[in-house]
């Protein structure tokens, strides 16, 4: 989804959107991204980390594209630590010293080891913590941004707002992961959605009759989710979608459906 527009110039919405974003990271505030499925969030972040150094070049990011465990996000924020330092030191239980040198030495360490090297190194250089697909915030994962938020920028995204009004998640929240500043992604309004469609079938070189109307039936369909809109482009592409220039435009909705049960 987020070569496909990164490929395409930002829509209005999202311009606005990576604004916000770039003023939390300016001011060296915390930001938590939140909205549906597919409503763009991991675009936004994509955009922000591919074009950090004209954002702040003081900072380090850390991506992290993939944050549904704790293991993920230790494990991921402990090699690049390592890949920044070259080298790092654990001490076990027994108050022993471990020198480690590559990357095969961390993914051996068990959570808490990884805690205590993210939490010991993070606070020595000017890091920005971003965390995408952030979507079950489990008592431990909660504890984990608690003291994160201390140490270090963190941008993350999920699908929960993280308001208190918002009661689907795992575990309770800290009271500082409530008064986290928040961002609310949603769909795109009907223009920027059919300049999308607009985009992604010129790209493609589709020829259906009646194209207009085909553009509006496809904004209804996905009520301007952008990776919906790509996923009917990418199978658009396929000759059995089509009869002669018409597009069969309820088989692939029926066919996405499928794919998704």
């Amino acid at each position: 989804m987020a070569s496909a527009i990164n490929r395409f110039e930002l829509l209005p919405s999202q311009k606005k959107q990576i604004k916000t974003i770039i003023t939390h990271i300016k001011s060296r505030k915390n930001l938590h991204i939140y909205g549906s499925e597919g409503i763009g969030k991991s675009v936004l972040l994509d955009y922000v980390y591919d074009n950090w150094k004209e954002i702040d070049n003081s900072l380090i990011p850390i991506y992290c594209r993939n944050s549904k465990t704790l293991r993920q996000m230790f494990l991921y924020i402990s090699e690049f630590l390592l890949d920044h330092f070259k080298n790092l030191k654990s001490i076990d239980k027994f108050k022993q010293v471990k020198e480690l040198k590559h990357p095969s030495d961390i993914k051996k360490l068990n959570i808490r080891t990884l805690r205590d090297i993210v939490f010991s190194y993070i606070s020595q250089d000017n890091f920005c913590v971003i965390l995408d697909h952030l979507e079950y915030v489990t008592p431990k994962i909660n504890a984990f941004l608690s003291s994160l938020y201390e140490k270090s920028v963190v941008i993350s995204a999920s699908k929960q707002s993280w308001e208190i009004t918002d009661y689907n998640f795992r575990g309770k929240l800290d009271y500082c992961l409530y008064l986290i500043p928040k961002l609310r992604i949603e769909n795109l309004p009907k223009k920027e959605s059919l300049t999308l469609i607009r985009h992604l079938y010129e790209k493609q070189n589709i020829d259906v009759t009646a194209e207009l109307q085909v553009f509006e039936d496809i904004f209804y369909a996905t009520k301007g989710t952008p990776k919906m809109i790509i996923k009917i482009f990418e199978k658009a592409q396929r000759p059995e979608y089509f009869k002669g220039n018409t597009l069969n435009l309820n088989l692939i909705l029926i066919d996405c459906q499928m794919r998704n049960l």
